[in-house]
């Protein structure tokens, strides 16, 4: 990408540019979503989006040495994608897929920065099978600016915030004095070569639990539940909080050998960063209050004549 894009692609650079000589403000809120936002000095600038598409050529080492493992007695052991060599299990496959997840997401807030805006609401982010190993990343947020200081603070220049919380989820965290940082990820993939015992389990007509099984969605789990928490920890600090917005399991087998296979547990965790920050509230509040939508002229089996007359006085 050339630095005079902003680091975005020139379609989404163009697509900037419009919003920004148009003087128009949009967005994707819907009614209560944008009842909360200006709740929370929120004011939606435009709506922003990044894309990113990855060739997944090579998922990493499969079996090995475990071929005919279903045929011994050998318990092969479970490997995951963040522990051991840089080529081990699927390794080269989650760093594939966390450089488009967080590649589309940084696409996204560059569109947030070229707007003037400090961050971004209401954030889905989604993957796309285009072809047999081609992966289309998308994330799409409304950018919004914080109008009241006192309730939403403005991060340094330069800095911009994002939240995959709802915008009224959003906005419900800023009244209570936390601010989002950051969306971070937690992937991981765990792989287990079908052994003796896991076949057995298997196919077995025994109501049973298949041990391996359990053991290896346990370990993805595991795994990409710390790497989120790895993530939240360098971007909010140690006193911060981490809100999981999403959690997914996928299982899958490929082929290990002529007769082995390889069974797999992709487990993805999802969240917001949120970090407390000092409040200062207004010198008056305003108060808005709600009236019963009910004919004070006609008695109510709990009222009489007299509590009438003394509330309409009142």
């Amino acid at each position: 990408m050339d630095d005079a894009t902003r680091g975005l692609p020139p379609s989404a650079n163009q697509r900037v540019q419009r919003q920004v000589s148009s003087g128009v403000s949009s967005s994707l809120f819907s009614a209560p979503a944008a009842a909360a936002a200006t709740s929370a000095g929120l004011a939606p600038v435009g709506e922003v989006f990044g894309c990113r598409v990855m060739n997944f050529g090579w998922a990493g080492a499969g079996c090995g040495w475990y071929a005919g493992a279903a045929l011994t007695p050998v318990r092969t052991p479970i490997l995951t994608s963040g522990r051991g060599g840089r080529y081990s299990s699927f390794t080269p496959y989650a760093r594939a897929f966390e450089a488009g997840w967080y590649g589309a997401v940084q696409r996204m807030l560059a569109e947030v920065k070229a707007l003037g805006a400090h961050g971004v609401v209401g954030v889905t982010i989604e993957r796309k099978l285009l072809d047999a190993r081609v992966w289309e990343f998308t994330a799409l947020g409304t950018a919004v600016r914080s109008t009241d200081p006192t309730l939403a603070p403005r991060p340094a220049p330069g800095v911009v915030w994002g939240s995959n919380l709802s915008t009224e989820d959003t906005a419900s965290a800023v009244l209570s004095g936390f601010l989002p940082q950051e969306i971070v990820l937690g992937f991981s993939v765990s792989t287990k070569h079908e052994d003796w015992q896991l076949r057995n389990q298997r196919t077995s007509w025994i109501n049973q639990e298949v041990e391996a099984m359990s053991d290896l969605i346990g370990a993805a789990r595991e795994e990409a539940r710390t790497r989120m928490k790895d993530h939240a920890t360098r971007t909010a600090g140690k006193g911060g909080h981490v809100v999981v917005t999403q959690m997914g399991l996928h299982e899958f087998e490929t082929q290990c050998g002529q007769d082995g296979r390889d069974l797999h547990a992709e487990s993805i965790f999802v969240g917001t960063t949120l970090i407390q920050v000092p409040r200062h509230p207004p010198a008056s509040l305003r108060v808005q209050t709600v009236l019963p939508l009910r004919d004070m002229s006609r008695p109510s089996p709990s009222r009489s004549i007299p509590d009438l007359e003394r509330l309409s006085r009142d």
